[in-house]
């Protein structure tokens, strides 16, 4: 019974104070919410959770040997397609939060450029890189995972760009990391 109480007690204790901040009280809405060390990684502008990272590796000029060496790349960090999704997920560190490496042009839709068939006919003029951020800064090991991605599409030719179409800089992969 004792055992029964305590566990209540803790759990009640763990309940509450969210419950308390969930309702803002009057002082508390003019005072700046304070960043805990291990919260969610936040934007500069808007002070939002990050739900997704994304890079935008463009070809300026795709033909038949980046498109090759997009394939051998894609074989080489072990890709699996999704038809459902018509994505590739790539387990890198952590298979639990997969990278997914989609087409830019249109958003999303990715032919299995590994099938048999090999997308024939499919321009690749460029791929988008999404991964969800950790949620802990102590569980990172993903996103160097995702960022050494994007350096090997930017060494086959590529130009990475962020999520607002700017060109990606140390400043960018440092926001990522956390």
């Amino acid at each position: 019974m004792a055992l029964a109480y305590f566990l209540f007690a803790r759990h009640r204790a763990r309940v509450s104070p969210a419950v308390n901040e969930a309702t803002p009280q009057p002082e508390q809405a003019d005072k700046p919410a304070e960043a805990d060390a291990d919260a969610l990684p936040r934007t500069p502008a808007s002070g939002q959770a990050v739900t997704a990272h994304s890079l935008f590796v463009i070809f300026p000029t795709p033909d038949s040997e980046t498109r090759q060496a997009i394939v051998t790349w894609l074989r080489r960090i072990e890709a699996r397609y999704d038809s459902v999704l018509e994505v590739y997920s790539v387990p890198g560190q952590q298979p639990a939060n997969p990278i997914k490496v989609a087409n830019a042009f249109p958003p999303g839709t990715l032919p299995d450029l590994l099938g048999e068939e090999g997308g024939d006919g499919f321009e690749l003029r460029g791929l988008s890189l999404l991964v969800k951020p950790p949620l802990r800064r102590s569980r990172n090991q993903q996103m160097h995972v995702f960022i050494e991605l994007a350096r090997e599409l930017e060494a086959l030719g590529g130009e990475v760009l962020d999520a607002d179409r700017q060109p990606a800089t140390e400043q960018t992969y440092e926001r990522i990391l956390g």
